[in-house]
Order: structure tokens, then C-alpha cells, then sequence
């Protein structure tokens, strides 16, 4: 792997971030058109995406391969919110911050970045086992996520099942019942599905550049109590991660998207999630600015050191 590419697509990730913020800065963005282009994202691009890394596959893997990378998805995400705990102990997170902290720790943003970032590091088939981690994710994350990021707030988890099936979790169903099929449409459908579905990468890292733009600068780095945690879960949790996980899963790629989930940046769920319910959201905006500009640097190391 070559990881001058790798460095230059994080750059480019970075620098269509910067394109948004500056947007967003000269008011030609506001907060009701990035609304709008989230709501696109999440509902046209993303779905398309993942479909087409279903229909465009050519080189299938065998089924116990397939329900492995499930497995292993369900594995990481359940045993996440402990080194989210455990985290948010060392760095002595007051109580009614413990379930935020548990939430970022083990709900990155596989959703916007995590796509983007896969393919420019694993390639196009990375896509389709991402597919898979974001199955998991969005199930667990209307779920088990209602239930983590209200520990500590005495706020009751509010589930709907409207929430569960969302346009992202159906894509991912319809991708894995194509993909187990080996079902393929016409060229020209397909096509079009991958063009919108190409979107994807520019249209999120705009999005999270405008969102950030909102979070005063100085106000995220002058909190302190953000570095440790920072360090914990961008560096410190994936290269554990990794030497657990390699003692067990043998396929490279496996391997790569599993550390490279672990290691995306805090996802702006948990923004979402504390503006809805009740919670720290000014401590979740700031976590989600800093962890996504250390990803920019600390992806590229953890693929050179231990997946290169």
C-alpha cells in the first residue's frame, strides 16, 4: 500500500472539510442549506453508495466470510461501550457526561467519513465490508445508542422504530440480499446509482466542514479536558484494537476496515443525539472538530504502522 496515496486522500478529505467551512464562513452555505445536503447525503448518496458496491462486485466472497465480518462487526460495537467506560474513567468525565463519552467511543462516524475513507485506503471492495459495519451501526445505534448516551443524565432512552430503518439501514439490507443473490441491473442503472452514489465523499466532508464552522475555534481548543480523551480514542483504543483483533481475524482487509472504524473520528450523532434528548452538545461539537482534524493524521500512521 502506498502510503503517499493515503496521505494525499486524507488531505483531500481535509481540504473539501476547509471548502465547506470557508463556504459556510462567506455565506454561501448556511445552516438551512446544509440541512438540506445532509438530509441528501443520508437519504440519496450514501444509500446509492452502498448499492453500488453490492452491484458492482465481480469477485465474491464465500458466504462464512461474509457472516465473519458480521460477526465481527457485532463484536466490536458490544464490547466498545466497555473501552468507552474505561476511557471516560481515566479521564475523570463527571457523571453526567459518562454516557456521552461512552456513545463517541464506540458510535464513530462510519457514515460519512468512514465510506469516503475506506475506499480511498482499501479500494472499492472495502465498501461493501463497511456495508456491513454500518448494518451493524445503525442498528445499534437507535438502540443500544439511546441507551448509552443517557447514562449518567437520568434521562429515559426514547426508541423509534422509525429511526432503525432508515434509508442508510434498508441499503444496507437491500446491498447484503444483492450481494448473497449475485444480482446485477442493467449498465446504464447501475451507473447512474454509482454516479449519485460518488457524491458521497465530497458532498459529507463539505457537510462536516460547515458544522464545524458553527464551533468556535478558540472555545475547542482552550478546553483541555479534550485532549486526553482525544488521544485515547484516536491512537491509544486502535492500536489495541488491532493486536487484539489480529490474533483472530487473519483477512487483511477485515482486519484494515475493523482497526480503521475503530479509529474514525467521534460522528456527529452525538451532536445529533444530546440537541434532541437533553446533554452536553457544546462538549460533543467540540469532540467531533477535534478527533475528525486528528484523523486526518492519525489514519494515515495507523495504516503505515500496522496495515501498510
Amino acid at each position: 500500500m502506498n502510503m503517499q496515496v493515503v496521505l494525499n486522500q486524507m488531505i483531500e478529505l481535509f481540504l473539501l472539510l476547509g471548502v465547506g467551512y470557508f463556504l459556510y464562513k462567506i455565506h454561501i452555505i448556511d445552516n438551512v442549506f446544509n440541512g438540506q445536503l445532509n438530509q441528501f447525503v443520508l437519504c440519496v448518496a450514501i444509500p446509492c453508495m452502498i448499492l453500488n458496491s453490492a452491484l458492482t462486485i465481480t469477485k465474491y466472497q464465500p458466504i462464512h466470510r461474509v457472516l465473519a465480518v458480521l460477526l465481527i462487526a457485532l463484536f466490536i460495537f458490544l464490547t466498545l461501550p466497555i473501552a468507552g467506560f474505561l476511557i471516560a474513567k481515566i479521564c475523570r468525565v463527571p457523571k453526567q457526561d459518562l454516557g456521552l463519552c461512552i456513545f463517541m467511543t464506540t458510535f464513530s462516524n462510519i457514515g460519512f467519513i468512514g465510506f469516503p475513507v475506506m475506499m480511498s485506503i482499501f479500494g472499492n471492495e472495502s465498501v461493501f465490508y463497511t456495508t456491513i459495519f454500518n448494518l451493524v451501526y445503525n442498528t445499534l445505534v437507535y438502540t443500544l445508542g439511546y441507551v448509552l448516551i443517557n447514562i449518567g443524565t437520568g434521562q429515559k432512552a426514547d426508541i423509534h422504530l422509525k429511526d432503525i430503518f432508515s434509508p442508510a439501514t434498508i441499503s444496507c439490507i437491500v446491498a447484503f440480499i444483492i450481494y448473497l443473490a449475485h444480482f446485477h441491473l442493467p449498465e446504464v442503472i447501475t451507473k447512474t446509482i454509482g454516479t449519485l452514489g460518488s457524491m458521497t465523499s465530497p458532498l459529507a466532508m463539505i457537510i462536516i466542514g460547515v458544522t464545524l464552522a458553527n464551533v468556535s475555534l478558540k472555545d475547542v481548543f482552550s478546553e483541555v479536558k479534550i485532549y486526553p480523551y482525544t488521544l485515547l480514542k484516536q491512537i491509544v483504543l486502535p492500536v489495541l484494537a488491532y493486536h487484539l483483533l489480529h490474533l483472530f481475524v487473519h483477512d487483511a482487509l477485515t482486519l484494515g476496515v475493523s482497526v480503521i472504524c475503530i479509529a474514525m473520528p467521534v460522528g456527529t450523532m452525538a451532536v445529533l443525539l444530546t440537541n434532541r434528548n437533553g446533554g452536553n452538545s457544546e462538549l460533543a461539537a467540540k469532540n467531533v472538530f477535534i478527533t475528525t482534524l486528528v484523523s486526518i493524521a492519525s489514519i494515515p500512521v495507523l495504516v503505515g504502522l500496522f496495515l501498510a
